[in-house]
């Protein structure tokens, strides 16, 4: 999915900024529906507790840094990273 622009990117002026390639590889972030390009997402891995199978979603590294995945939809998923 492309994203416009990247919410990271523009916090830190200093920083790189996200490229046209990086944006369009873009994505929004699940849990705080920023929009974030390819170079400040991370993936996250869970295990369904029904069914045990592995899954995983690219989610933005200031989710990730602050633990804020770990909260989403806990009753269904085990988290793996």
């Amino acid at each position: 999915m492309t994203v416009k622009f990247c919410y990271i990117c523009d916090q830190n002026p200093d920083g790189r900024p996200g490229d046209s390639i990086a944006l369009a590889e873009g994505e929004y972030c699940p849990i705080c529906n920023q929009p974030a390009c390819r170079i400040h997402l991370s993936v996250v891995r869970w295990r369904w507790r029904e069914s045990g199978d592995l899954d995983s979603a690219l989610v933005c590294k200031a989710c990730v840094r602050t633990y804020a995945h770990r909260s989403w939809d806990v009753f269904h998923r085990d988290w793996i990273t």
